[in-house]
């Protein structure tokens, strides 16, 4: 294990935790704003399906498949949440034989086990053996790293992104709850008696967004030839054939100002980095450059703050680094 240098190495993501909410509410000089060494830039589509998988996997979305919230899957007609298999837009369970949540590949943690080394992973109660509350979930990140020397942690919670999504960026129950997360994690950490190496990070930021429905604008939706996923604010559009050439013309005279339109093969290239073409992604993908997401219709409840666009607030995460 000379791999960890007689330490152990824990990674605690804490969902939707971007540098731009934590500059918006935590003080100046607190536990992580003392001990933020940088900023990096999340995956894209920044959302949590895409980014947790990579953490986990080691592997880029257009690796592992899963690249956004609801993916269109040819093979049933159907949208599907990834990580629930239920239809997005109906809500009932997927008519797929395999569970879109299941891995293609062994995590990081597994790999290292099998390789004969200590990893864990420590994770909310929809994990097997996973944990109900924040505050099991740090002690359990306390007692593995007590117990264990030379060992490899990922630790992922998902919270503040549930709170930021119901009550937005700016509201008193995002401040009161990410500096009640703040306290618990310095005193966790206060009690960590091994060496330990602890990044604390996000799988992406978070911004206001103001929903735009499709149903209003049916010249638009009257060209896709399935409903739109992925994400409010980076949307896969699937375009009839013949109406491929004029779609361009038609979204860009409407939504321009607030989404950067790509093609397929632009997003996959330049945004995916993906060497093959990706199952999941329409003819065009639109980049929320501003603070409007896109949704098909009313029946799906558009969220006060959300991601996966491109702006600043929802790509910059956190580098917070501290050594026990």
């Amino acid at each position: 294990m000379q791999k960890f240098a007689n330490h152990n190495r824990l990674i605690i993501v804490l969902d939707g935790m971007g540098t731009d909410v934590i500059k918006r509410v935590l003080d100046k000089n607190g536990f992580f704003a003392s001990h933020l060494t940088g900023i990096e830039t999340a995956i894209i589509p920044a959302t949590t399906v895409a980014a947790t998988t990579a953490y986990r996997t080691g592997k880029m979305p257009w690796e592992t498949g899963f690249v956004g919230w609801s993916q269109y899957y040819s093979e049933v007609n159907e949208v599907i949440e990834v990580f629930t298999n239920l239809n997005y837009y109906t809500g009932l369970t997927s008519k797929m034989s395999q569970h879109t949540n299941t891995l293609p590949c062994k995590t990081i943690v597994e790999t290292l086990v099998d390789n004969g080394h200590k990893a864990f992973e420590i994770l909310p109660s929809w994990a097997p053996n996973g944990f109900d509350t924040f505050e099991q979930w740090l002690n359990q990140i306390v007692i593995t790293c007590n117990r264990e020397t030379n060992a490899y942690i990922y630790a992922y919670w998902n919270e503040p992104d549930t709170t930021l999504h119901d009550f937005g960026t700016n509201s008193d129950e995002v401040k009161i709850l990410l500096h009640d997360m703040e306290q618990k994690i310095e005193q966790a950490c206060n009690k960590i008696k091994n060496t330990t190496k602890i990044l604390v990070t996000a799988d992406h930021g978070h911004t206001y967004q103001q929903p735009l429905y499709l149903e209003d604008f049916p010249y638009i939706e009257q060209c896709l030839s399935v409903p739109v996923s992925l994400e409010s604010r980076c949307v896969s559009f699937f375009v009839k054939p013949e109406r491929i050439k004029d779609f361009p013309l038609l979204f860009n005279k409407h939504f321009g100002k607030w989404f950067k339109l790509v093609t397929k093969q632009e997003f996959e290239t330049n945004y995916l980095y993906a060497n093959k073409p990706v199952r999941f992604v329409g003819n065009y993908v639109a980049l929320a450059i501003d603070k409007y997401g896109i949704y098909q219709n009313r029946s799906i409840q558009a969220h006060i703050s959300t991601h996966a666009g491109i702006t600043k607030a929802e790509m910059e995460i956190p580098v917070i680094e501290i050594n026990i």
